[in-house]
């Protein structure tokens, strides 16, 4: 997906709700504001995935908030979070039979994508309470359901690389990852950023919830950027790109880039998300945020 002009506005509006929570300094605020702007006005490219312009303006909240983890205890919270959630989800998959597991653990892993604490998302003055119960009454709900035929390729593949979205969400991917390794042999490499952004999940927060317990391995598949990035891809992950049976991608930024890259594939992508805006959700035909399950 590339660029909207509705999404100018949203990139804006996810920023001010940053800094405003990253500082009090309103000549700050203004500077963030200020340099977003300029930057949107003289590098905007139609033809670029949203994500792109959306990664360029929290780099510019950290360039001059002068912070290096915005939001680390809301990161952290949210990895409590998802290792809470883990010990109360795997005791129910002891009797629940390979298929059904799947299922469910794709519905936990796409509910989990709730847990981006942007403005997009839950916001970025959430409460844990209120997320905890949010995606529990997300579990049971997927729109776009093309389970079945992940689940065929999944045990079919021989190496299937997971591009990981945020924090706390990476925990149920990993028990996600966990039961595909029981399916069958094959190999899964999940990539995580080379830096922190917003609530995207980096190696610090693959090490913190214990990711290569499930993972064959864990990689890096670029710098800060929000979403993997087709331009900044680190070199290995490019390499796992093209040797990979099958991309399992979490997250709608995720989406924007494997939706418009997908000729450059040689395998298919399962896309596992929960829409945070309109033109997502109307590209599925539904009018608001949904979940989704889809292969492209």
């Amino acid at each position: 997906m590339i660029l909207e002009i509705d999404c100018i506005p949203c990139i804006l509006d996810d920023v001010r709700g940053a800094v405003e929570l990253l500082t009090d300094d309103e000549k700050v605020k203004f500077k963030v504001m200020k340099q977003c702007l300029e930057f949107l006005s003289d590098g905007i490219d139609q033809r670029k995935e949203p994500s792109k312009y959306i990664t360029e303006a929290h780099r510019i909240v950290k360039k001059v908030c002068g912070i290096e983890i915005p939001f680390a205890q809301k990161r952290r919270m949210c990895n409590q979070l998802g290792l809470d959630l883990e010990k109360k989800i795997e005791p129910i998959l002891e009797s629940t039979d390979k298929y059904e597991a799947f299922s469910l653990l794709v519905r936990w892993s796409i509910a989990g994508n709730s847990l981006d604490f942007r403005t997009v998302g839950t916001g970025y003055d959430f409460d844990i309470d209120s997320i905890h119960k949010e995606l529990i009454s997300l579990v049971d709900s997927l729109d776009i359901d093309q389970t079945e035929q992940i689940y065929d390729m999944v045990r079919s593949a021989d190496t299937i690389l997971f591009v990981h979205d945020n924090v706390g969400e990476i925990v149920l991917d990993k028990l996600l990852i966990r039961h595909i390794k029981r399916l069958g042999d094959a190999k899964v490499i999940s990539a995580v950023r080379g830096g922190p952004i917003t609530s995207d999940a980096t190696m610090d927060d693959a090490e913190q919830v214990r990711l290569s317990e499930a993972s064959d391995s864990v990689i890096i598949a670029g710098p800060d950027t929000l979403g993997i990035s087709f331009d900044e891809m680190s070199e290995e992950f490019a390499d796992r790109l093209a040797d990979s049976d099958l991309i399992i991608a979490k997250g709608q930024a995720n989406y924007y880039v494997f939706s418009e890259h997908k000729d450059q594939l040689e395998c298919r992508v399962a896309c596992l998300f929960r829409t945070k805006c309109r033109l997502v959700s109307g590209l599925f035909n539904h009018p608001t945020n949904i979940n989704i399950a889809s292969l492209i």
